[in-house]
């Protein structure tokens, strides 16, 4: 009799477990959606360290991402949020995520040059809005 209520007992907290769980990461991924709307596949995509091309404004920065935020650094600017980075001045921009093979390389680059690397494929291509 004892064995059976472990039993059981085991069960609801293994359920009650996955259901947490479960409702913990739809939580996450609507606060996600929440934020980025349609560019989500930007910030699920993209990783610390990744170049990121705006090319209606050709302005360039390096991701930086937390677990539910994704910043972009410029030599402007410390950090901008990606959807304010997308949307200049209410008018959504086109954008391009790509990998360097270290971050480093892109110390001190020009936008020109930058292009220069992109037509060698130099750098790769991730994802665009």
């Amino acid at each position: 009799m004892k064995s059976k209520i472990k039993i059981i007992f085991l069960t609801l907290t293994i359920g009650l477990i996955f259901i947490v769980c479960f409702l913990g990461y739809g939580m996450y991924l609507m606060e996600i959606e929440d934020q980025y709307g349609d560019f989500q596949n930007i910030h699920f995509e993209s990783k610390t360290g990744d170049l990121i091309i705006n090319k209606s404004t050709s302005e360039f920065g390096i991701i930086e991402k937390t677990w539910k935020r994704t910043n972009i650094r410029t030599k402007e600017k410390d950090s901008t949020d990606l959807y304010f980075w997308i949307y200049k001045n209410g008018v959504e921009t086109k954008t391009e995520v790509y990998r360097p093979k270290s971050e480093t390389e892109l110390v001190g680059i020009k936008y020109s040059e930058l292009l220069k690397k992109i037509e060698k494929s130099e750098l790769k291509f991730i994802t665009r809005n």
